[in-house]
Order: structure tokens, then sequence, then C-alpha cells
């Protein structure tokens, strides 16, 4: 599919209202062309102008309504692709009505719109522009460049996501093992986070605002572009909660779930490779929980630009992985298959830690045949600059 270029009054107001989403959370997301493009493909120019006269107030619908000026069966039709291409974010006011704020770019629009695009013919474009999106920054790893950038964004970029784990003291019936973690663990209060364990998390929202899982976006847009993930998930694997997550469900985007099935899917990701990213409101670890993301370093829309030498990453993380006897190790090189940041890697048929890099996500401990790696407590935030050529491990 072929397209015009964007007009250019059009464009500034597109780059507008990017530059006003890049601010409804910590994220830090340059408004490169390709996004540009992205942001073109999926509103009209009426949208457009209603989203940017919104700016950053709340609304609930009767003021969305007045600010369109439309008749209500017009009104209606509007504001309902508004909400489903995710231009806003939905909550719930005291009274239980609905309230509507500028969403972010990601986690919000972004997601929103590959759910709202399948089936659509624009949706391989939408995907092909933010696998541009990624390459546009890989032009700029080469030296000293690629140094510059690092230690810049090394003081502005904020871990904006937290990394989870199964809880080990969880009951339950369990198809693997457990990580063995050197460290007591204790009940958690429900009303106290952050926490490392994604069990406690389940168990919190599953008895307040519901669980609803959905496809995974990162690999359904891998999949469009030729590239199935190689670790072969389940297409169902993004846990969400709260009331956009419950929007999204009521539009067929996902499903409402039990804890039950919930953990079970968690359970079965954990298996196959993927690390548990736990995602808050406005991206910040100190609010509130929004999802569990659960993909594979291949195709995650976060650990795949870094392992392709685009962008750098910064996590909140908890614990840290430590090898128990050198003399177990065989060197079969599954931890290193498995982790997702290059951490652990096999020299002379022995598994080797680089601590730096390691973000605690406990794949290594887990895959380990030998289980001869655990888990220790050591919380803090991990900055991962951007890879060396050399480094990459995904090539375009």
């Amino acid at each position: 599919m072929t397209r015009k270029s964007i007009v250019p009054a059009r464009k500034k107001k597109i780059k507008k209202l990017l530059s006003m989403m890049n601010k409804q959370n910590n994220r830090f997301i340059i408004i490169a062309p390709p996004l540009i493009e992205m942001m073109d493909l999926s509103i009209t120019d009426a949208e457009l102008d209603f989203m940017l006269h919104m700016g950053f107030e709340r609304y609930d619908y009767e003021k969305a309504k007045s600010a369109a000026a439309m008749p209500e069966d017009e009104f209606q039709a509007f504001f309902d692709g508004i909400k489903r291409k995710g231009l806003v974010h939905i909550e719930l006011g005291p009274e239980g009505n609905e309230k509507y704020r500028l969403n972010a770019i990601a986690v919000g629009w972004y997601e929103s719109q590959i759910h709202f695009l399948r089936g659509k013919p624009e949706e391989k474009l939408f995907s092909e522009k933010f696998q541009e999106f990624i390459e546009f920054f890989g032009k700029f790893n080469f030296p000293p460049l690629r140094d510059v950038e690092n230690f810049v964004l090394s003081k502005l970029v904020k871990p904006s996501q937290g990394i989870g784990i199964m809880d080990p003291a969880a009951k339950g019936k369990s198809k693997k093992k457990i990580i063995p973690i050197n460290t007591n663990v204790s009940s958690p209060d429900s009303k106290v986070y952050p926490t490392p364990y994604i069990n406690s998390l389940i168990e919190e929202f599953g008895n307040k605002t519901g669980i609803c899982v959905f496809p995974c976006v990162c690999r359904h847009a891998n999949k469009l572009l030729g590239s199935p993930c190689m670790y072969d998930m389940p297409e169902e694997s993004c846990i969400a909660f709260g009331d956009m997550a419950n929007a999204w469900a009521s539009y067929g985007y996902g499903r409402k779930i039990s804890k039950e099935e919930a953990i079970d899917i968690l359970k079965t990701v954990r298996e196959k490779g993927a690390v548990h990213q736990v995602i808050h409101e406005e991206d910040n670890p100190n609010l509130q929980t929004m999802a569990i993301c659960n993909c594979c370093w291949d195709c995650c829309g976060i650990l795949k630009p870094y392992n392709m030498g685009s962008v750098p990453l910064k996590y909140k993380s908890y614990y840290i992985a430590r090898i128990k006897d050198d003399a177990d190790c065989k060197g079969c090189g599954t931890c290193e298959k498995y982790c997702p940041t290059t951490a652990i890697r096999v020299v002379d048929k022995q598994a080797v830690l680089n601590p730096d890099k390691c973000i605690g996500c406990g794949q290594c401990a887990f895959q380990c045949v030998k289980n001869n790696i655990e888990l220790v407590p050591d919380e803090r935030t991990v900055y991962l600059p951007v890879l060396k050529k050399s480094e990459v491990r995904i090539t375009a």
C-alpha cells in the first residue's frame, strides 16, 4: 500500500498531538518520522482537531459531546471510534461514569491501534512503520555518537517498568519447577506496591477490578512482517487490569478471565521463555499496576529494539542471578538462549554472568537443566546502554 505525503498543516498538528501524548507518562519517546506516519494512518482530520482541542483536560461524556458540537447520533459513532483507537485513556469516576483524558503513545495508543486495525487493510503498513521507527534509531549506532547517546540517555531515561517474577512460595500446580530464590518470602499485603511477585498482583486485581487477557500485539506485528516468534508463545498472553483493560475487553480486543486462568497463562509463558514486565499507570513504578506484559526478547516491543542495537533499557529490578557452583555447569547454553539481555553467556563450556546486564527476570534460573542458577535479592535500577553493533542479536 502506497500513501501520499502528509500535508504540512496536518503533519504539524500530528506532531503537536504526539508531543502532548508524550507528556502523559514517564516513557521517553522521540517523535521520529515513522511515528508521525503511524499516527497519520490512524486518525482522521476531525479526530485530530478534537484531540487537540481536548488537550490535557479530563472530560466526561457530556463535556466531550459539547466540545464536538455534533448531533447525538453522529457524536456517539465519532467518539466510539476515538475510544476504540486508544486516543483517550478511560477510567471510572467516583459515581461509576466514564472519564476520559488524552492517552499516552505507549503503553496506550499504540497497543490499542494494533487491536483496532486487526483485519483492516492498514494493519500491515502500521506494523511496517513501527519497524521503521525501531530501525530509525539504529542509524545512529556508531562511535562516537553512540557513546554520547548512552551518556545522555542514562541521565534522561526513567525506569518505566519493573521486572516481575512468580512468587516461589505460591501454592498450586506447577508444570515445571520453582525458581530457587535465596530469601525469606512473606505473604504480601495487597495494599502494598511495588512488589516483584506477579502472583500477588493477580490475587489483588482478581478481587477488585477483574483480570483481562489480550493477544500480544508485539508477536502479532512481527508475524505480519514474516517474523514469527522463535519461542512459540501462545497468542493470548498480555494480562491487564483496571478500567482501560475492561473497556478494551468490551470492544472485543480481549476477554475477562479468572485468577486461576491468569496464573496458568503466566506459568505457560514463563516455561516458554517470557519475561514478566510490570506496567504501571503513567509508566511510573510508584503508581498503580496496569498490566503484566509477558513477552520474549525476539518479539517484545521493548526488548527487541534493545537487541537490535537501537535503544537502551532501564528497568526497576528486584533480584539478580547467581551461578551456584561452576562445577555443576555443563555449558549447554540453555541459559544464554533464554536470557533477554545476554547477561549470561557460555565461555569455554562454562556459564558466565555479567551482573551489570542482569535484570533479574529469572529465566536463566528457571530454564537451567542443572538447577545451578538462583536469584538473590538486589533491588536496583538497571540501565543497559545501546549495544555495539558486534553485540546485536537481531538484525532487521
